[in-house]
């Protein structure tokens, strides 16, 4: 064999072998660059095609989560492929095609989350509920601030526990996908049966704000002192709903 041809050959074999050692790096060789706020049990697979088993969010267990990346991606800058998280309160399958900042977008949401406490201890500690969406898209800016969303999110069984309980009913809130000038999200938020008898709109404002507002009603006598209280008394319009709004940050 001639020298240029050996040479060729070695090359060529070096080259396979860090190909095939970078589509089988073990992700347990990655644990060290977690989050500290992020911990696995266990860590199987490769960074392509891998699972966390045991994976805790702040100490709060949140399940198994198994993923599938493609190589070629992640050479571009970008993550594409799809994860799956399951979990006694948390569960999510999406799709992904994000940047390593996780700008891009999440397609095929599916979640839920189980709003208790002893499960989650970053929940407030008297309130109850599931929360459950199946989005088809999900577009993320800087900071994972919503731009676009298509689906919808649903709140059930929402209730207040401790001194005082209360049923709080279940909503809807629907998104239709069409981006706002400003750079802003708009969603129709209705319930789904229950105390309060709610119709309004839900707007996202970059980076983090909320903004709600709508009409609101009391089905009960209790519901109904409730709906007072939020709306300052305003008087109620011939349908028995009075006008309502609340804004915040997330």
């Amino acid at each position: 064999m001639k020298r240029g041809t050996l040479w060729l050959s070695i090359i060529a074999a070096v080259a396979v072998f860090l190909v095939i050692l970078v589509l089988r790096l073990p992700a347990s060789w990655f644990a060290s660059m977690l989050p500290a706020q992020v911990q696995c049990r266990e860590l199987g697979g490769s960074i392509w095609q891998g699972e966390c088993l045991g994976l805790q969010y702040q100490r709060a267990p949140l399940g198994d989560l198994i993923w599938n990346v493609a190589p070629l991606s992640a050479v571009r800058g970008r993550l594409a492929g799809d994860v799956d998280l399951r979990g006694s309160a948390v569960n999510l399958r999406a799709d992904v095609d994000t940047d390593f900042s996780g700008v891009g977008e999440l397609r095929n949401v599916i979640a839920s989350l189980v709003l208790d406490p002893s499960i989650l201890p970053q929940l407030p500690r008297d309130q109850r509920g599931r929360v459950a969406a199946e989005l088809s898209r999900l577009v993320l800016a800087s900071g994972l601030s919503p731009r676009l969303i298509q689906g919808f999110v649903e709140l059930r069984d929402f209730r207040q526990v401790g001194a005082q309980p209360m049923e709080l009913g279940s909503y809807r809130v629907d998104f239709d996908g069409m981006p706002a000038s400003d750079g802003g999200v708009n969603g129709k938020v209705r319930d789904l049966g229950g105390p309060f008898a709610l119709d309004g709109t839900l707007r996202l404002t970059p980076p983090k704000g909320y903004f709600v507002q709508g009409k609101i009603g009391g089905r009960t006598v209790a519901a109904e002192r409730v709906v007072r209280e939020i709306t300052l008394g305003a008087m109620p319009d011939p349908s028995g709903r009075s006008d309502f709004s609340f804004e915040g940050s997330w």
